[in-house]
């Protein structure tokens, strides 16, 4: 196990200087403390908070994961920051495919830094080892009936290497998968100017090629999995995914049911703290 190391601060600085983006990022927040990134970012006014700014925080205090449960981060181990989009325009069918665009953004930036083989997991999960390293969160706010921002709150284990013991699903690091320090700013650069291409693509482009690199990802479809959600319980096999993001799931009656929201684990794995 690899041991604990001396953080080197993020600082907006250190990640302008190498960063090559034509909008995001460019307005850049830097904190030490903060509740939620996303909250945080969902208050900034046009102005404090145009189209592209990032909200980075050293350490959460109430930070969240799906149906609002904690997410679990060391302070100034790991990348823990919000995008905030302001879409000019927007097809509301989009919306639920931006967490897949982000899914194969930060997939691609942790291959390029540290090699590692990332596995998409429905929704919004990346794995290395079947293990979590990242997970994403997307919030929207609505104007009349128009979209007027989406926040995608995003979380990394980069140096972190002791978690609780009972997190769902068994979470990881870049540092225990790759037994070396990675340096936070130049990840979150490459996450950045990755995630403004996936989300260009989003915006320009067919949503199925998204779904389709993003699928290319998972080895989740054939398997027999679970689905807790708010309501219940459901069991069957990962078919597919829709062209809305929901999960495709047959059960053993043979009725195929669109999953839109929910936990997912492999056989009849109890899931406790979100992270």
């Amino acid at each position: 196990m690899p041991t604990a190391h001396t953080a080197i601060p993020l600082t907006n600085t250190a990640i302008a200087a190498g960063l090559q983006t034509a909008f995001i990022g460019t307005t850049m927040i830097v904190l030490d403390t903060v509740a939620s990134t996303n909250d945080y970012a969902k208050g900034l006014s046009n102005e404090d908070g145009p189209h592209g700014t990032v909200v980075i925080a050293e350490e959460q205090t109430a930070g969240r994961g799906r149906f609002g449960r904690r997410w679990q981060s060391s302070a100034s181990m790991n990348l823990l920051f919000s995008v905030l989009l302001r879409p000019e325009s927007i097809h509301a069918e989009r919306i639920p495919l931006v967490p897949f665009a982000a899914a194969l953004a930060v997939a691609d930036a942790i291959e390029t830094v540290t090699a590692c083989d990332v596995e998409c997991k429905w929704p919004n999960d990346l794995l290395i080892s079947k293990k979590k390293v990242a997970g994403m969160l997307l919030e929207s706010s609505m104007k009349g009936s128009a979209i007027e921002k989406l926040v995608l709150g995003i979380g990394v284990n980069v140096n972190q290497t002791v978690f609780s013991a009972d997190i769902f699903p068994s979470p990881t690091s870049l540092l225990i998968e790759t037994g070396s320090v990675i340096d936070r700013s130049f990840l979150l650069q490459r996450v950045l100017e990755a995630l403004e291409i996936r989300y260009m693509q989003l915006m320009s482009a067919s949503p199925a090629s998204v779904l389709s690199l993003w699928k290319s990802r998972t080895t989740m479809f054939g398997t027999t999995v679970t689905v807790r959600q708010l309501d219940g319980v459901l069991s069957g096999s990962a078919e597919d995914i829709a062209e809305d993001g929901a999960l495709l799931l047959r059960t053993d009656n043979g009725v195929l049911h669109a999953v839109r929201a929910g936990d997912v684990s492999l056989g009849y794995q109890q899931p406790f703290l979100e992270h």
